[in-house]
């Protein structure tokens, strides 16, 4: 009885439709795992760097090092810091959206230098 509607499968390979679906699915994981990965990496260097910011204030608080004192800035002059670093973070973040649009408009030319 099996032999028999084996015999009825059809041997042909996959449809194209269904190669091109699981070639479509396989990309799709290709970018999931590296944005997962950037994302990793991005915790990773945040996460190390606020370990060694957090080493830095306890070797300087707790060892009490006399060489470096810690002076507090005028508060009248705050909103203008404020004001530079907004601008400053505005400018990053305006030059990081410029790049991906720019990276997603030129991804597919190939300009040979020969």
């Amino acid at each position: 009885m099996l032999k028999a509607m084996f015999n009825h499968v059809p041997q042909d390979g996959p449809s194209v439709s269904f190669r091109a679906s699981v070639m479509k699915q396989v990309f799709a994981e290709a970018v999931k795992a590296r944005k997962r990965s950037e994302r990793l990496a991005l915790f990773s260097v945040i996460a190390a760097s606020m370990v060694i910011l957090a080493l830095a204030i306890a070797s300087i608080v707790y060892i009490d090092i006399h060489a470096v004192k810690i002076l507090r800035p005028d508060l009248s002059s705050m909103p203008f810091y404020l004001y530079i670093g907004l601008l400053a973070l505005l400018l990053l973040f305006a030059d990081f959206k410029l790049r991906q649009n720019y990276k997603k408009r030129h991804s597919g030319d190939v300009v040979s230098k020969d």
